[in-house]
C-alpha cells in the first residue's frame, strides 16, 4: 500500500479540512513553523500509533478547534485479497470498502487520549437491509439472510464474508451505492465489531514508515548520535529469539549468584545473625545493550564516535534506511516509506547532492515512497517541480497551492534558489540553446561543426548571437534557469534527451510542452531516440571501441555509453564483473565513455552515420530552427 494523500483537519496547525497529495518522490517546502513536518508526523502517527516517534497527545488538536481532530490517508496499490473467518478470503472492493474511483480512504478520529473511532470513506450499498451488513456478527447475517428469502445454498453459513456476499448480490443493481463514512472500530463499543476483523487484516498490509527526524542534530546527548552503531547493537537484541536466549543466561547467573548469597549469607549469620538477617539478595536485570561494544573505524583507527556531526548524521540516516528495509522483510511487507525532516542537516552540499541523487533512485524502485523536508536552496534545486509541495498560509489557513510559474516563482524566491545563467553581454545575445548538459553542447557543437551539409545550415562555434546552457535535468533549478531566460525576452531553443528505454522515459515532455506553448521564439524537441548518443550508429561503434553488437538490437532504446563500458570492462583485467561493480564506479566508466562520445570521437561523425541511425532529419530540423530564431 502507497499513500495517495493524506487528509488532515483540526490536527496542529492544520485547523480547516487539508488534502495532500503525494506521488513517488516527494519533496514539502514551506516557511519555518508551517507545518511541514506535521504533515510527516501524522502520518508517522496514523500508521504506527504507539510506537510513533512522536505520539498522540491531547496538545495535538488544534486550539482553535474542537474537541477532536482528524488525520486520513487515502490509499493506492491496495492488497488482492484479505483474509477472514479463519481461512476465507474476500475483498476490499467485494466488501464495498473502497471509493468509486477504486481507493481506500481510512480515516482516524481522535480525542483527548487517543483514537476514538476509525472510518473507512467507501461507495458502500445504502438500501434497507444491505446497509449495515459489516455491523452484523454472523448469526445475525444468517438470520438477515433467512429473513430474505436468500437460499442457503447461496452462501457459506459459516464464513461471514460469503453471507454477506448473497445479501449484497440478493439486491441486485438496486443497492444503491452511496459515498459515506462506514465505522469499522469504535473505542466505546462494549461488543466486538465485527468489521474490526476486516481492519486488522487490512493493518497487515499497512507499509514500513519510517520517519527520521531533523531534531537528532540537537541531542547530542542521544547514543545513536554519538555512535548509530549504539543503535544497531539495541536491534539486534530486540529480537525474539536472542531475547529467549538472554533470558536463558539471565535465569542461570541469577539462580548461581542467589545460590552463592545465600550460602555467604549463612556463614555470616554463625558470626553475626542480625546483620545477616538485615540482608536480602537482589539480582538486578543486566542492561544488555552496555554488554555488547560494536563501532566502526576509519582507515587510521579513528572510532566513529569521534567523527563529526555531520558523518555521525550521515552513517544514522543510512542505518536508518538499513533499518526500514529489515522491517519491512520481518512483516513480509512489499512496500516502504521513507520519510525524512532536512536530509541536508550538517551534510556537505555535496553529500546533499548525493543524498538526494540516492532518494530518487530509491523512489524509481516500485515499491519505495519518498517525502522529505527541506528548506535548502540546494536540495530544492535538484528536484522537479511537479514533486515539490509548498505549505502556504491564507487567512490563517494552510494550503496546497497548484504548481504554476507565480508559484514556482514564490518557492525559488523563499529557498534562495538562484539562476545559474551568467551573461557577459546580453545586448549580442539572441537565441539561448538549452541542453541537459555540457556533454550534449559539445556533441552538437561538433557535428555542425564537422559535417559540411550541416554547416552549411549553421556553424554554431562561429555564431557570436548565440548562447548554449547547460539546464542542469528537469528540476526547479531548469525551471529558475528557464524562467530567467524569458524574462530577457531571447528566443529559446530546448533539445532533451527522451531517455526512451530508462527507468524515466521521456521526463522532459510536460517542460517541452511548456515552452512550446510560449509560442514565437521558444521551441522544444526531445530526441527520437534515447540519447545524443544513440546518434552514433552501431557500424561506427564497432569501428571505435571493438564491440560486437546484435543485429537485432533495439538501438534507438539502447544505453550506448554503458554497452561500451561493459564491453572495455569485460575486456580489462578487472577480476570482478560488471554485475558486481558498485554503482559509483559503473557511473564513472559509463561516464567516460559518455566523454569520449560527446569530445574526443565526435570528429568520426559523418552524415552517413547520421543516414544509417535515421537521425539525419531530426538533426537537420534542429539546426534549421535554430538558423531561424538566431
Amino acid at each position: 500500500m502507497k499513500i495517495k494523500s493524506v487528509i488532515l483537519e483540526n490536527f496542529r496547525a492544520y485547523r480547516t479540512r487539508t488534502q495532500i497529495e503525494f506521488k513517488d518522490f516527494n519533496v514539502i517546502v514551506g516557511k519555518n513553523d508551517i507545518g511541514k513536518s506535521t504533515v510527516l508526523e501524522a502520518i508517522d502517527i496514523f500508521i504506527n500509533d504507539k510506537k510513533a516517534v512522536s505520539s498522540y497527545e491531547k496538545a495535538d488538536l488544534n486550539v482553535n478547534g474542537g474537541n477532536d481532530c482528524k488525520i486520513s490517508l487515502v490509499f493506492s496499490d491496495l492488497p488482492e485479497e484479505l483474509i477472514v473467518d479463519a481461512a476465507a478470503t474476500t475483498t476490499l472492493a467485494s466488501e464495498y470498502l473502497l471509493r468509486e474511483d477504486g481507493f481506500l480512504e481510512i480515516r482516524k478520529t481522535f480525542g483527548a487520549t487517543g483514537v476514538k473511532l476509525i472510518d473507512v470513506y467507501a461507495n458502500h450499498p445504502s438500501i434497507e437491509n444491505g446497509n449495515d451488513l459489516l455491523k452484523l456478527k454472523i448469526a445475525e447475517l444468517r438470520a438477515r439472510a433467512e429473513e430474505l428469502n436468500i437460499p442457503e445454498d447461496n452462501y457459506n453459513g459459516t464464513r461471514s464474508s460469503s453471507i454477506r456476499e448473497a445479501i449484497w448480490n440478493s439486491f441486485g443493481d438496486e443497492l444503491n451505492l452511496q459515498a459515506n463514512f462506514i465505522t469499522i472500530f469504535k473505542t466505546s463499543d462494549k461488543t466486538q465489531n465485527p468489521a474490526k476483523e476486516i481492519w486488522t487484516q487490512i493493518l497487515n498490509y499497512f507499509p514500513v514508515y519510517s520517519l527520521f527526524q531533523s531534531d537528532r542534530k540537537n541531542e547530542e546527548k542521544d547514543s545513536e548520535v554519538q555512535n548509530p552503531m549504539n543503535t544497531v547493537i539495541s536491534s539486534i537484541l530486540k529480537e525474539q529469539d536472542l531475547q529467549e536466549s538472554l533470558n536463558e543466561i539471565k535465569t542461570h547467573v541469577e539462580t548461581a549468584s542467589n545460590a552463592v548469597a545465600r550460602r555467604t549469607l549463612d556463614k555470616l549469620r554463625e558470626m553475626n545473625p542480625e546483620i545477616a538477617d538485615s540482608l536480602t539478595p537482589r539480582f538486578s536485570d543486566p542492561k544488555w545493550d552496555s554488554v555488547f561494544k560494536f563501532n566502526l573505524f576509519s582507515d587510521n583507527d579513528i572510532p566513529l564516535n569521534k567523527r563529526g556531526s555531520g558523518v555521525r548524521r550521515l552513517i544514522l540516516l543510512n542505518f536508518f534506511r538499513a533499518e526500514a528495509e529489515r522491517v519491512r522483510d520481518s512483516r513480509n511487507v512489499p512496500h516502504v516509506i521513507y520519510a525524512l525532516e532536512e536530509p541536508e542537516t550538517s551534510q556537505h552540499p555535496n553529500h546533499q547532492k548525493m543524498l538526494i541523487e540516492a532518494f530518487k533512485e530509491l523512489a524509481l524502485q516500485p515499491n519505495n515512497q519518498i517525502i522529505l523536508t527541506t528548506h535548502s536552496p540546494g536540495i530544492a534545486k535538484q528536484i522537479a517541480p511537479e514533486k515539490i509541495i509548498f505549505l502556504d498560509k491564507q487567512d490563517g489557513n494552510i494550503s496546497i497551492p497548484d504548481s504554476n510559474d507565480e508559484i514556482l516563482r514564490r518557492i525559488a524566491d523563499e529557498l534562495g534558489v538562484l539562476p545559474t545563467i551568467e551573461l557577459e553581454d546580453v545586448s549580442k545575445v539572441k537565441l539561448a540553446i538549452c541542453l541537459e548538459g555540457k556533454n550534449d553542447i559539445n556533441f552538437l557543437k561538433g557535428i555542425s561543426r564537422n559535417i559540411p551539409e550541416l554547416r552549411d545550415i549553421i556553424n554554431l562555434e562561429e555564431e557570436e548571437s548565440i548562447i548554449f546552457l547547460p539546464m542542469g535535468g528537469s528540476t526547479l533549478q531548469f525551471w529558475v534557469n528557464s524562467d530567467y531566460l524569458a524574462k530577457l525576452n531571447l528566443n529559446q531553443v530546448h533539445i532533451y534527451d527522451s531517455d526512451i528505454g530508462s527507468e524515466n522515459p521521456n521526463k522532459y515532455s510536460s517542460y517541452a510542452d511548456i515552452i512550446n506553448a510560449k509560442g514565437e521564439g521558444n521551441v522544444a524537441f526531445e530526441t527520437n531516440l534515447r540519447e545524443m548518443e544513440n546518434i552514433y550508429p552501431p557500424s561506427l561503434i564497432t569501428h571505435l571501441y571493438g564491440v560486437q553488437i546484435p543485429e537485432d538490437i533495439d538501438w534507438p532504446t539502447t544505453d550506448v555509453p554503458e554497452l561500451v563500458a561493459r564491453h572495455n570492462h569485460a575486456n580489462s583485467d578487472s577480476p570482478k564483473a560488471w554485475e558486481d561493480l558498485d554503482k559509483e564506479n559503473i557511473k564513472r566508466k559509463t561516464g567516460n565513455i559518455k566523454n569520449q562520445l560527446n569530445n574526443t570521437h565526435i570528429d568520426s561523425v559523418e552524415m552517413h552515420h547520421l543516414v544509417e541511425s535515421n537521425t539525419r532529419d531530426e538533426v537537420i530540423g534542429w539546426l534549421n530552427t535554430i538558423n531561424e530564431l538566431k
